[in-house]
């Protein structure tokens, strides 16, 4: 906190105690200083003549009127002004005689100043600079100096460089720029129609439950048709068809592929492992592992508890992926499952068949994001948002299948919905029989995605010897496989 001064300076009072009266912008004279007159006092400034009544300026001789220069030192006398060329009298480069007629140069310390020379450093020592009759000749006005070779500035450059974009030219300046397509992805072989395939007449203008129906008919029904076209039994023109509101036009060639029975019982074989605590299963295709939000659902988990008791889904697989599934038979075993796949302590191995042929083996990472989401189903594809999850898939090629295919061992590290469809389709080649991440345009027709969960391994939940699960793969590999041979 400021303190005041110890003596303040008595203020000057009248003698009512009043504060004497100022003028307005005075300000009060100092201790012993001189009071200066105010404007008014001082008069008014006189008035400065003109300058046609000051008198002109002097002239100023001219250079040659003033005399010579001083000398400089060391550097001879300089000549006059005068006596110097003018630039535009000069000859030209080409019309100054040589440099034998001009005579001997003048020593350097007779030389005059050429004005700001570059430094020492910057020139080539005297005994570096090449003769006179070395260095290339001067050309004459007017004329262009040949282009010499240079060497590349990037000798290790790649060859495969893309070439510099082209310039546009004045023509093109209000013409909208083409769109350059991306590069086409092979499709795989041309569709080849079976026997039992029809071409569409007089039938247009029918929708295709209603068709099929007919074809079969009447011993299927329009809601039997529509459950079949959902599970990719129709072709048209080569492309899987699973609406059945579809209308037909003249000249499609419309082929059906009525399924074997998918109805599955229990089945004792299939039971891998019964070990205390723990249950493996091999689940055939068309089968949830748990029930659905449909109405009439039928599981795998519903099958099994009749005959082996109270069961606890560990994990689950798409209801066209055939394979391993395990289960816990106490809660218990089932968070001691659960979280070792969370913490990724769980080896999956899985079979595939892809279309084309991929690299031997390799690593596909991406972030997923759901695009879509409805009653029972769920799609995903790689992007970027605050929801994304991080999926890892390597791969190994097993065997090349003919022109169209490839067998390959797949090895998610990572347990993201659909993460093996996803990649192989983005890296552009998708499972055979998939319907939702492909083209529907498979070379030989198959009824599901052919993926298949081939072996589990993991450390035991109860303390005993690590657990290790195989299974073969099913029917509808070996017959893809051969046909996919005979291409």
């Amino acid at each position: 906190m400021r303190q005041p001064p110890k003596n303040p300076r008595p203020r000057p009072s009248s003698s009512d105690g009043e504060r004497p009266a100022r003028k307005a912008g005075a300000r009060p004279p100092r201790d012993g200083a001189r009071e200066r007159p105010g404007r008014a006092e001082r008069g008014e400034r006189p008035e400065r003549p003109a300058r046609e009544k000051r008198g002109e300026r002097p002239e100023r001789p001219a250079r040659a009127e003033r005399g010579e220069r001083p000398q400089r030192d060391g550097r001879g006398e300089r000549p006059a002004r005068a006596e110097r060329p003018v630039r535009g009298e000069r000859p030209a480069r080409g019309e100054r005689p040589p440099r034998d007629e001009r005579g001997e140069r003048p020593a350097r310390g007779e030389r005059p100043a050429r004005g700001e020379r570059p430094a020492r450093g910057e020139r080539p020592a005297r005994g570096e600079r090449p003769e006179r009759s070395e260095r290339p000749p001067r050309s004459a006005p007017g004329e262009r100096a040949p282009r010499q070779e240079r060497a590349p500035l990037n000798r290790g450059a790649r060859s495969d460089r893309p070439a510099p974009p082209k310039r546009m030219k004045l023509e093109d300046l209000g013409k909208k720029p083409k769109r350059q397509r991306a590069p086409q992805i092979e499709k795989g072989a041309i569709w080849t129609p079976g026997p039992n395939a029809r071409t569409i007449k007089v039938e247009a203008g029918r929708d295709l439950a209603h068709f099929l129906v007919h074809s079969a008919k009447g011993s299927v029904s329009v809601r039997a048709a529509r459950r079949l076209l959902e599970n990719g039994c129709c072709r048209i023109d080569g492309r899987v068809e699973t609406y059945g509101s579809r209308i037909l036009k003249r000249g499609e060639v419309v082929e059906f592929f009525l399924p074997e029975d998918t109805e599955h019982r229990f089945d004792a074989r299939r039971v891998l492992l019964d070990d205390v605590g723990v249950i493996a299963y091999d689940k055939p295709p068309f089968l949830p592992v748990t029930p659905t939000d449909a109405v009439k659902s039928w599981s795998l988990i519903d099958i099994l508890k009749p005959h082996l008791g109270e069961l606890h889904a560990v994990h689950r697989l798409d209801a066209d992926t055939s394979g391993i599934v395990l289960f816990a038979r106490s809660k218990e075993v089932s968070e001691r499952l659960e979280k070792m796949f969370r913490d990724h302590a769980v080896e999956k191995t899985y079979h595939a068949i892809v279309r084309g042929h991929p690299q031997e083996s390799g690593t596909y990472k991406s972030y997923l994001v759901k695009v879509d989401s409805q009653r029972g189903f769920e799609k995903w594809k790689s992007g970027r948002g605050p929801d994304a999850r991080e999926a890892i898939t390597t791969w190994e090629v097993v065997d090349r299948l003919g022109r169209y295919g490839s067998l390959v061992r797949v090895e998610p590290k990572t347990g993201r919905y659909h993460q093996i469809r996803i990649h192989f389709s983005e890296m552009g080649f998708p499972l055979y029989g998939d319907r939702f991440y492909s083209d529907r345009r498979d070379p030989v027709h198959v009824t599901r995605h052919l993926l298949h969960a081939s072996r589990v391994r993991l450390p035991h939940p109860i303390g005993g010897p690590a657990l290790d699960i195989h299974c073969a793969p099913p029917q509808d590999f070996t017959a893809a496989i051969e046909q996919l041979n005979k291409l």
